[in-house]
């Protein structure tokens, strides 16, 4: 039998039939980033949680009155589905890397299915972190002409600077994902000649 030019996953020179396929370094380090990236931000956002002091003015009798209040992430449904979400990705990119490593990717089905399955994780990182960004700026700028909602984080600044780390760890775990779908187009390119 004539032996066949098959391209890595990497997009690497690929190799002979009857010889071992390439590793796919690249993708190991961007799954194994993903799974970093996705475990931090939903660990960062799972704890992200401050206790406030607020002073609030009767304005009747002029007293003013001291409250403790606690802010956690857990009270936005936007933040928990980010956790949601991310915790979803983080287990899926296990699995993914260790199908990866176990399959190296070497057959057309597996490259197919793994490469199905980043988009889909690209996908739910998108909506997830759109989620979570969105009661960012909220609790950033307010929205006191439309909804009545003040500013949080002049208060909770501790709170919110955890949340802006775990939406951006969980953005470069989508940018990882990103690369991944580009790699996983470009192979299942080259296989199709």
């Amino acid at each position: 039998m004539e032996s066949q030019f098959r391209p890595g996953f990497d997009g690497t020179q690929g190799y002979n039939e009857g010889s071992p396929p390439s590793t796919n370094l690249p993708g190991y380090i961007l799954r194994f980033l993903a799974v970093v990236f996705t475990l931090i931000s939903t660990v960062v956002m799972g704890a992200a949680k401050e206790i406030v002091t607020l002073l609030i003015r009767d304005p009747l009798t002029n007293e003013t009155t001291t409250l403790m209040a606690t802010v956690k992430s857990t009270y936005s449904a936007g933040y928990v589905y980010f956790v949601i979400v991310n915790a979803v990705v983080f287990f899926c990119s296990v699995i993914a890397l260790v199908i990866s490593i176990a399959k190296r990717a070497g057959s057309g089905g597996t490259l197919f299915a793994l490469s199905v399955a980043d988009l889909v994780m690209l996908v739910l990182l998108f909506s997830g972190n759109g989620a979570a960004t969105a009661i960012s700026v909220v609790a950033e700028k307010g929205q006191e002409n439309l909804a009545g909602w003040d500013r949080i984080c002049d208060t909770a600044s501790k709170f919110c600077a955890r949340v802006n780390a775990a939406i951006a760890m969980s953005m470069l775990a989508s940018v990882a994902y990103l690369l991944l779908v580009l790699l996983g187009m470009i192979a299942l390119r080259r296989r199709s000649y």
